[in-house]
Order: structure tokens, then C-alpha cells, then sequence
């Protein structure tokens, strides 16, 4: 028995189980419910987020028996058959594989055959910006009048390629990555539905790792299963995925904020022992001070922190003593100097210079108390009469001033005429 990916089995059935894109989903279900659907879709957004989804969901809501509906049944013949992509009424082309002007006339072709009595012919372009021009023009006419009951879905991460001629010819709808709270939620109630015994923190960093896409955080929580069975531990999942443990980050950090160069070191040299490329780390030392200075400066920060309340609270209780400025100066060093990992011949050593000019740069702090102290000295020396500055030099166009003991004396007399 061939085994079905996570990814595939929780492919959600309904506009209910959409996670995420309640702005699509309503959007949609008022357009099936108001029979105000227009005849071309364009839903953009980045990998693994739903839209291929969107667009079967969409189709079985049409062609449902109870149909058009906003909820189909998922349980008629037609519901069935585009679940399993066996309709004849939905057809699905990846125009990354045809991208040929031949191909999408093989479509309008298609479209000149009506539907069955009381359905929509349904066709989904997935990854239509790999279509050539001339395939595109080709489709113009027919998005612009399509035959009665004609549906297409256009899906795409990348719309910037999609010629203006199509893109004012279809109704767009952006999808957004998920976000880690939304993410981290989906994961554990797919995991207790799979009798998975997995710590909160594996699935933290599988919702952090996927960057928003469900699709790949599935993957991957399917790639633990297949190594460590049901039961899955913090310190194995991060050997199996290249995960960094967030302590390891912890050890590099602080030292860097005691301004400790030494101890910074060691845990970097630690680190690279450890077999964590130079780049992740340094990536991951980026976004542990991104996250101390959220925390510095927000009062509720836990809606932008990916952690436990628990996390939230430690890294509020860590960043406290430390001006923003001096942790956003950190952020902004290490985000130039890690710039160099990817060509550097020696990246370990790009990365151990960098904590290195983390852990001796001065404190924003003691940068002011040092200005504030020159301007006192500054404004404290006393000029010649006891205070204010000493006399400079006359500026141009000016005659100097006579000295105070030559002031009062007599003007000398003149020489005595020859002769």
C-alpha cells in the first residue's frame, strides 16, 4: 500500500478548512452565494499557501449536486471526481510544463464544448507566468468572452510576469504566508490527529522554517516521521532537519551583549563544531536580536515573537537592560557583515570576525555619556578674563585690536624733519 504524504491528505476539502486566507475564502463563498462569480480568477501568492486548493474547492462548490454552493458535499459523483481529478468538466494545466502558444489554443479548443446540464467547465492554469507571449496572447480573447458556464483560475507566485493585457481581463486575489502562530497551530492539530508525540518547540521551528508556506511545513514534519517514528524529541529533530537550537543561539548572543569578545568565540567555535553552516548561524544570531529588540520596544510583543509565553516573557526579562540603540546598532553591523559569508574563501572566519566586532563595539550608552562629557569640559574652560573663549584671530577684513598696555600710552612722536 503506497503511502499518502501529510501534505496531501490534509489538502483541505472546504472553504472552512482553508487556513489563513479567510480574506479569499469569504471573498469567494459571497461571489457563489450572490452568483457573482466572474469568469476569470487570478490567485497569487507564494508556494504552499492554498491556491491550487482554492481553485479545486472552488470547482466542486460549482459542480456540486447541491450546487452552485459555498459548502459542497464532497460526497456526489462530482465532488468525488474532482477530488481525484477525474472530471471531465475541471481540467488542470501546468503551464510550467506547456508553455507553447499550441498548448493554450488546445484549451480554447476546449472550451467550445459546453458542460454538462447545470455545471461549469472549469479550467486551472497553475504557474501561468511561465506562459510565452504568445501564449498569452492567444488566451486574451478568450478571457476577455469566454462561453457561458466558462470558469478559469489562474494561479501564480510570481504576477510581476503576467502581461497587463491578462491581468486587466481577471479578478485577482493575493494570498499571504502564514503566519508562525497560524502555522504552529495548524501543525499541532494535525499532529494530535496523527497520534504524533512531537515537543511544542519542533513544531515552532517547523512553522519558522517553512516561512509561511503550510505545504512545506507538512513536508517536513513528514521527513521527522520517517526518521524518528511517532515520538519526536527537540534535540533529534534538529540533528534530522539542521535545525539550530535556540540555546545554541542564546550562548552566542549574550556574551556579545557583555561585551565578553572572548566567551563570543568560543560559542561560535562550539557552534561550527557542531556542524551548523556559517551562514545559518549568522542568520540566526540576526534574527535572535531582531527579536530582543521587539521585545525591547513593544509592550505586548507576543503577537510578533514566535515563541511561548514563557520564551516571550525570557527574552523581554534579557533585552530590558540594553538601549534599543545599541541593539538595533548590532543588528545592522552583523546584517552588513554576514553580506560576506557567501563568497568569503574562509566563512567561519567571516563569521567568528563578525561576533568579534559585535563583542567590542561600545554601548550606545556610553557612546552619550562621553559626548555629554566633552560638551561639559567644552563649556566649562575658562578664557582669558576667567571665562568664555580666548581671543582668536581677527577675521578677514578686520584690523586687530590693541593690546591692554598699549591702549592708554601716549602716540609716539614724529622724527624730525632733514635739514
Amino acid at each position: 500500500m503506497s503511502y499518502e504524504v501529510l501534505a496531501r491528505r490534509w489538502r483541505p476539502l472546504t472553504f472552512d478548512d482553508v487556513c489563513g486566507q479567510q480574506h479569499v475564502t469569504r471573498a469567494l463563498r459571497n461571489a457563489i452565494r450572490l452568483e457573482r462569480l466572474p469568469h476569470a480568477l487570478l490567485l497569487a501568492g507564494p508556494r504552499g499557501v492554498g491556491k491550487t486548493t482554492l481553485a479545486r474547492i472552488l470547482a466542486r462548490g460549482l459542480n456540486c449536486a447541491q450546487g452552485p454552493t459555498e459548502k459542497p458535499c464532497g460526497e456526489c459523483d462530482d465532488c468525488v471526481r474532482i477530488a481525484a481529478g477525474t472530471s471531465l468538466d475541471v481540467q488542470e494545466i501546468d503551464a510550467a510544463s506547456n508553455t507553447g502558444v499550441d498548448n493554450v489554443r488546445e484549451i480554447r479548443d476546449s472550451v467550445r464544448y459546453a458542460a454538462a446540464p447545470g455545471k461549469h467547465r472549469i479550467f486551472i492554469i497553475d504557474e501561468v507566468h511561465m506562459l510565452s507571449q504568445a501564449a498569452f496572447n492567444a488566451l486574451l480573447k478568450t478571457l476577455e468572452e469566454p462561453p457561458p458556464n466558462s470558469l478559469f483560475v489562474l494561479a501564480t507566485t510570481d504576477p510581476q510576469k503576467i502581461p497587463a493585457t491578462v491581468l486587466s481581463r481577471v479578478q485577482r486575489f493575493d494570498l499571504k504566508a502564514l503566519g508562525p502562530a497560524e502555522a504552529f497551530e495548524r501543525l499541532r492539530q494535525i499532529a494530535a490527529a496523527e497520534e504524533i508525540e512531537i515537543a511544542e518547540p519542533v513544531l515552532r521551528a517547523l512553522a519558522r522554517e517553512s516561512a509561511g508556506s503550510l505545504r512545506d511545513a507538512l513536508t517536513l514534519l513528514d521527513r521527522l516521521t520517517s526518521g524518528l517514528g511517532s515520538t519526536i524529541g527537540e534535540e533529534e529533530a534538529n540533528a534530522v532537519l539542521d535545525l539550530i537550537d535556540r540555546r545554541v543561539l542564546t550562548e552566542v548572543v549574550e556574551p556579545v551583549l557583555a561585551r565578553d569578545a572572548a566567551k563570543a568565540l568560543q560559542a561560535v567555535r562550539g557552534a561550527l563544531e557542531r556542524g551548523i553552516e556559517p551562514s545559518r548561524l549568522g542568520a540566526g544570531v540576526l534574527e535572535q536580536l531582531r527579536d530582543l529588540i521587539v521585545a525591547r520596544v513593544v509592550d505586548d510583543p507576543g503577537p510578533l515573537l514566535d515563541g511561548s509565553p514563557e520564551e516571550v516573557a525570557e527574552l523581554q526579562e534579557r533585552a530590558r537592560p540594553h538601549a534599543p540603540e545599541t541593539l538595533q546598532k548590532l543588528f545592522r553591523v552583523l546584517l552588513s557583515r554576514i553580506e560576506d559569508l557567501t563568497y568569503a574563501p574562509r566563512p567561519d572566519h567571516v563569521i567568528e570576525m563578525a561576533i568579534a566586532r559585535l563583542a567590542t563595539l561600545p554601548d550606545a550608552e556610553e557612546i552619550g555619556r562621553l559626548i555629554a562629557r566633552l560638551d561639559a569640559l567644552g563649556g566649562d574652560s575658562p578664557g582669558p578674563s576667567g571665562g568664555g573663549a580666548p581671543p582668536g584671530r581677527p577675521g578677514p577684513g578686520r584690523a586687530p585690536t590693541q593690546s591692554a598696555a598699549t591702549a592708554g600710552a601716549p602716540p609716539a612722536a614724529p622724527p624730525p624733519p632733514e635739514g
